[in-house]
């Protein structure tokens, strides 16, 4: 799936597979997920390959780097980093209405 962005003060889920297919992880790797933005949170599955990531509702930039870490089946360190866009808020639910005379 493509990556379509957070809005301000939300929460979306992000997985990581290694690639290419059918490729695999040292045996007991937990991959590591890291963010440039500290007003980025990150809440990692035990398996280092899912993880909830929540933009602060101050964070006013447009982008951050989300960057995935591990060692692969041979042994070398891997990684890999995408831009994942910061969208505005959500409309705001409503909490009554206006009433108004209009004749």
């Amino acid at each position: 799936m493509a990556i379509t962005g957070i809005p301000v003060g939300g929460t979306k889920n992000f997985t990581a597979v290694p690639d290419p297919p059918g490729s695999s992880l040292q045996a007991g790797n937990v991959p590591v997920w890291t963010a440039d933005d500290s007003l980025v949170t990150l809440a990692v599955g035990v398996d280092g390959l899912s993880a909830d990531i929540s933009v602060s509702a101050s964070d006013t930039s447009n982008t951050f780097n989300l960057t995935v870490s591990g060692i692969n089946s041979a042994g070398a360190p891997i990684s890999t980093t995408v831009a994942v866009p910061i969208l505005p808020a959500g409309p705001t639910p409503a909490t009554g209405f206006a009433i108004n005379q209009t004749n």
